[in-house]
């Protein structure tokens, strides 16, 4: 029995040493052949495609094969594949770049091609590079990182989207934003707030005709193209991606009073409050800082695990990410959840799969962009020095105002109540399922068909409490405001595809087939009397017709709208040297009357491959040079359902009733899109030197415009109509260059430049003016317009201003009025270098924006010496007092012939800035002290955003929208960030 116990134990480890046997562990490093440099991601596989694995931060990896195994595949994008030959357990890989930009692919949603075979606009954003900065809204991270993309933060209000346009504004009515696609399917930007950038693989900016001409109607604004990360076949590798960071105010460049000078000021105009010295002098020594009171170091920390893996015939990725952003104003701050599980299959001549993305965002808000004064922004500069947020004496709010009043002594609310008392807050629930399939003729090869369909859910519930403790909130005891609003968008694209290379000849097309359709819908109530203070609707005071002042206010509505679309493309390539790109398609919309439902758009480009030509081999400094032209057309769709008549309900007598809500145009056409654009791709001395030039001209025709009508007639004064001409023309050149670039250490320079010219070239009306701006042909839009200011006449005091022909008046006359800029610049761009030097890694960022002008409306209001019971800019302490006083400040009067005028120059300043978008040190851990801690790779950095700014413009920051600054501006944000990321 012993005997047959040992045998078993014999023959169980040698059954055990010859499975061993059968597989061999083999590790190495993979290297760019020219410069040494690691090439991170690099796949690894046996020839069957059944082991792989991947390179780490530094090169290395490991795969365990079978001990059979004589080669070994080696891959990466922008890298010539190699069979490399099994000898030994110690691999070092070096490969050969197999091209460089010119080369590269370009994904438009629809296909994917080779650059150097496609004549488009394009540019390709790092997924990198957006990862790394801190930004709630991806759009906000595309600042300074491509040519012809102007990118203005709204807000610094944690998850605020930003403002991005492409090659200009293209509409005066319609919709400006780019058109944005994820995986096939489109979002908005409304979107960024719920989706996880960390999950996005690669961004593809389309801007020519030849590259959004795919999209018709949709594609005037240019196409934002997002692929998020998919699993590649690997063994399973899991990462975790982890920061904190600290945020805080910037600093302000308007100085406003302290206690000594605001109460010196506001005795000098007089003692409106009845003062007693004593009582003064107590006030002088108070120094409140309402910034202080009202804004705090956020901090923000964000987590991310991620996992990917798979074989040659199913592939996945999966990610979880927590984000909790705590904003600068207390009380405001964004928590989001996300999940993303992307699978991908093939099998035989099918390939298929999904993906599934799930997103809850949690922010609380607070108003902003108004000059009303119940939003607690605006006391960072409204709020007297000598006044405090809590009474001392009693612990509570001050209301020196009057007892329950919610009010200061100057009259206003007092902001600390309004901040913390009242709340704002917007639940956001979003919803992404994409599914495609794909088959592959075997009897026709080249030819495959493919559909992709994708459902996306949005659902936002918006709550606003105004306590009745405050001031706006006094009069009905408080108020909520409700709001659920939830959309729902699907999108089906069906094609058949063909490619076949026969000879020097390439061809490559397809013919498409898509629908869109959107059903939104939305309702909300405003109720009043919270006479305990809020917990919820339970604490509504019902309104009767004895009380009519609590009676709630409904609101609700929908819509639907969709879009059916027939497209082709086909591309032609000769000799490796000429191609030509067509796309052709046919729109309809059920936004357009019957008259003018389908639109058909379309685009042609030509490339020329001059370096593949014989008599350029010789030329050795230039390694490629491709020239490109197109000429093509898309359209605007128009934002809302405005070519149709609509109904809403409403009360007539006080009974329910229906209304025209508007009167509808049948005749209404789309806005059309010509854009000719001729660009230039170079690469110089062995690639180290690499660009590409744009010019371009893009003229809208047909422009959304409300033609004037006659009100008597049905109550509307003017009509939705097409009605002229607007220009954007302009140069782009960006520039990349490998100054240094050795084994181990490398140097990189890259840069952007865009300066784009804005015209109105035909209008109804020669012009109109709105406020502060003209829309004026031969000008841009956002021109503003304002009279010249001329000083001050020392002998009285009073104000001058410039007349048209510049000669000086102390009469402020809107006739003379004139254009002075605009508030979209021109030129703007972006400036990025790298250093590495082994682990260590350096970048930095910078942004810029030219010759932009905005209207200062804070400081505009901090002067204006009929609000001088509130807090004031310095600048007044210098106005006028006696004669013979040299200032730019008039004596302070509120009427007559001397009356403060705000529309000047006075208040116009030079918003241009320079900043220091991203600042990043790192570190990447050798491979010795990662295998040493059983991990695959580590980092760790610290980063800066918006470190730097320069600009003459006197606010917190210049980086805002709209012409003017308008008051209540959330700032940006002054972020610094420490973060781990880990690969196991």
């Amino acid at each position: 029995m012993r005997k047959r116990y040992g045998l078993s134990i014999v023959l169980s480890l040698l059954c055990f040493h010859l499975t061993f046997a059968q597989t061999q562990k083999i590790s190495g490093k993979v290297t760019d052949a020219r410069t040494g440099a690691p090439l991170a991601g690099a796949t690894v596989a046996t020839e069957k495609n059944d082991k792989a694995a991947r390179a780490d931060a530094e090169g290395a990896f490991t795969i365990e094969v079978p001990a059979a195994t004589k080669n070994l595949i080696v891959t990466i994008v922008g890298y010539k594949r190699m069979l490399v030959p099994v000898k030994g357990n110690l691999l070092n890989i070096a490969m050969e770049v197999e091209g460089v930009m010119i080369d590269e692919v370009v994904v438009t949603g629809y296909t994917t091609v080779r650059r150097k075979k496609f004549a488009g606009a394009t540019a390709m954003v790092s997924s990198a590079e957006v990862r790394k900065q801190p930004m709630a809204s991806f759009d906000q991270a595309l600042q300074g990182q491509a040519a012809g993309v102007s990118v203005i933060a709204n807000s610094g209000q944690p998850g605020a989207a930003g403002m991005v346009r492409i090659r200009g504004n293209g509409s005066i009515n319609g919709n400006n934003q780019p058109l944005y696609i994820m995986d096939g399917i489109e979002i908005t930007a409304a979107d960024f707030a719920t989706i996880n950038q960390a999950d996005f693989d690669r961004i593809e900016i389309l801007k020519d005709a030849v590259a959004t001409a795919s999209y018709g109607s949709r594609g005037a604004n240019g196409v934002i193209v997002i692929n998020t990360r998919r699993g590649k076949a690997s063994q399973l590798q899991l990462n975790y991606d982890g920061q904190v960071g600290f945020s805080k105010l910037p600093k302000d460049r308007l100085i406003v009073m302290n206690s000594k000078q605001k109460i010196d000021y506001e005795l000098q105009r007089g003692n409106l409050y009845g003062w007693t010295p004593a009582q003064a002098d107590s006030l002088r020594a108070v120094n409140f800082d309402w910034k202080d009171a009202l804004f705090q170091t956020g901090v923000t920390q964000q987590h991310q695990i991620s996992a990917s893996g798979g074989s040659q015939t199913s592939r996945f990725f999966g990610s979880l990410s927590y984000l909790d952003q705590e904003g600068i104003l207390k009380t405001t701050g964004l928590k989001r959840y996300t999940v993303r599980v992307n699978v991908d299959n093939n099998v035989k001549n099918w390939r298929f799969g999904i993906s599934v993305q799930g997103g809850y965002s949690k922010l609380n808000n607070t108003g902003e962009a108004v000059t009303t004064t119940n939003t607690p922004l605006n006391a960072i500069r409204w709020g007297n020095p000598y006044e405090r947020d809590i009474d001392p004496r009693t612990g509570d709010y001050q209301e020196t105002g009057g007892a329950n009043t919610g009010l200061l002594t100057s009259g206003q609310p007092n902001a600390a109540m309004e901040l913390f008392l009242n709340h704002n807050n917007n639940l956001q629930l979003k919803g992404i399922g994409i599914a495609y399939l794909e088959y592959h003729f075997p009897f026709v090869k080249g030819l495959f068909a493919r559909t992709i369909w994708g459902i996306d859910y949005g659902q936002t519930e918006g709550e606003l409490f105004t306590s009745p403790r405050v001031a706006v909130g006094r009069p009905r005891n408080g108020a909520l405001q409700r709001t659920f609003a939830r959309n729902l968008r699907y999108t089906g694209t069906s094609s058949l595809n063909y490619k076949k290379e026969f000879g020097k000849h390439e061809i490559e097309g397809g013919l498409f087939f898509e629908v869109v359709k959107n059903n939104a819908r939305n309702f909300g109530f405003t109720a009043f009397g919270f006479t305990n203070g809020f917990e919820n609707e339970t604490g509504i005071t019902p309104g009767s017709t004895s009380n009519p002042n609590y009676i709630a206010n409904t609101v609700g509505g929908g819509g639907q709208s969709g879009l059916q679309s027939f497209f082709a493309m086909a591309s032609y390539g000769y000799d490796s040297k000429y191609y030509v790109n067509v796309v052709g398609r046919r729109d309809g919309s059920s936004r357009f009357g019957f008259n003018n439902r389908y639109g058909n758009f379309g685009s042609v480009g030509l490339t020329w491959a001059v370096t593949e030509e014989a008599f350029m081999k010789n030329i050795s400094v230039l390694d490629e040079l491709k020239l490109r032209a197109s000429v093509g057309t898309n359209g605007n769709n128009a934002s809302a359902n405005y070519a149709l008549p609509l109904f809403a309900r409403g009360a007539y007598a006080g009974a329910s009733a229906w209304g025209i809500s508007s009167p509808g145009n049948l005749d209404l056409r789309w806005e059309t899109n010509r854009t000719i654009n001729i660009g230039v791709d170079f690469s110089l001395f062995k690639r180290r030197l690499s660009g590409t030039v744009e010019l371009y001209d893009r003229q809208t025709q047909n422009l959304f415009y409300g033609i004037p009508i006659d009100p008597a007639l049905n109550s509307f004064a003017t009509i939705d109509g097409n009605f002229g001409k607007l220009r954007n023309r302009g140069i782009e050149i960006s520039l990349r260059g490998d100054i240094i670039d050795t084994k181990d250490f490398r140097w990189t320079l890259e840069g952007n430049i865009t300066y784009n010219q804005n015209r109105v070239l035909e209008l109804k009306r020669d012009s109109t003016v709105s406020g502060l701006t003209i829309l004026s042909v031969g000008r841009p839009v956002n021109s503003l317009y304002l009279v010249e200011y001329a000083g001050v006449n020392p002998d009285n005091g009073n104000a001058l201003y410039y007349k048209r022909d510049k000669s000086t008046t102390p009469t402020f006359n809107t006739n003379d009025k004139v254009i002075l800029g605009t508030s979209d610049a021109p030129w703007f761009g972006g400036l990025t270098t790298t250093f590495s030097y082994k682990g260590l890694d350096l970048s930095a960022q910078l942004s810029f924006f030219l010759e932009r002008q905005m209207y200062n409306n804070d400081r505009s209001n901090v002067t204006n010496p009929t609000y001088f019971t509130d807090n004031m800019d310095v600048e007044v302490l210098t106005e006028w007092k006696q004669p013979g006083d040299i200032t730019n400040v008039p004596r302070p009067t509120s009427s007559g012939g001397n009356a403060y005028q705000s529309q000047t120059t006075r208040f116009l300043e030079d918003a241009s800035f320079w900043r220091l978008r991203n600042v990043t040190l790192g570190y990447t851990f050798p491979t010795t002290w990662t295998n040493a801690a059983k991990v695959r790779s580590a980092r760790i950095f610290i980063q800066g955003q918006n470190w730097w700014t320069k600009t003459d413009f006197r606010s917190f920051d210049p980086e805002m929208t709209g012409v003017s600054l308008t008051g209540a501006q959330y700032p940006a944000l002054i972020q610094t960030t420490v973060g781990l990321s880990i690969g196991l």
